[in-house]
């Protein structure tokens, strides 16, 4: 067994989460809490020497563009939140303005992806490859749009198979999910098994 103290506060850690697989319990809430402080900690403190300060001295006072003096001045009206309530209403300026902003900049450039998608369905059937490509999508699209009040055979046939080529994408996507999860499982195990108990596997 290692005496190393950071492999055994990584042992106890791992051994922590993986106990709540039993049930909930009070060394699982330590290393949850633990885990939540030190990274929301080192993300603050990561964007403040790499984001808030750099464009503080470079920009706001350095370049004299003190419209990201407004911007923090907005930034801090969210924590308005918290204030009394006669001051809550404060905070939508700046909620309003960065959703605006956010759904305008992300509507303009929605169309682009859009339209590669759709450029990258046509493609040639001349290969076995693009044929079935091209099948599995008119199906799956049968499904959705292609359907009237009284079906025909054909497309009642076509959203059948759109139905069972969604359902095999679908499980296809969640195996990888999966197959992820015991991957990191796996990774931990040997952890355990190799570093931390000394055992040769």
């Amino acid at each position: 067994m290692s005496t190393d103290p950071q492999i055994l506060v990584q042992a106890i850690c791992t051994l922590a989460c993986y106990s709540y697989l039993i049930k909930e319990n009070f060394a699982y809430r330590i290393a949850e809490y633990t885990l939540v402080a030190l990274y929301t900690s080192y993300q603050i403190t990561r964007l403040f020497h790499s984001f808030i300060k750099p464009y503080w001295q470079n920009y706001a006072i350095g370049e004299k563009q003190y419209y990201f003096i407004l911007m923090g001045a907005l930034g801090l009206l969210l924590y308005t939140r918290y204030a009394p309530p006669q001051y809550r209403w404060l905070a939508r300026y700046p909620i309003a303005l960065s959703v605006g902003w956010g759904l305008g900049g992300a509507i303009a450039r929605s169309p682009r992806p859009v339209f590669t998608q759709l450029m990258d369905v046509m493609r040639p059937l001349n290969t076995a490859n693009n044929v079935l490509f091209f099948v599995f999508f008119m199906a799956v699209m049968s499904y959705f749009f292609f359907t009237t009040g009284k079906e025909s055979k054909f497309i009642q046939g076509s959203g059948r198979l759109g139905r069972y080529i969604m359902m095999i994408g679908f499980g296809t996507a969640f195996g990888n999910t999966v197959q992820g999860r015991i991957s990191l499982f796996l990774n931990r195990l040997s952890f355990l098994l190799t570093d931390w108990l000394g055992i040769s596997i």
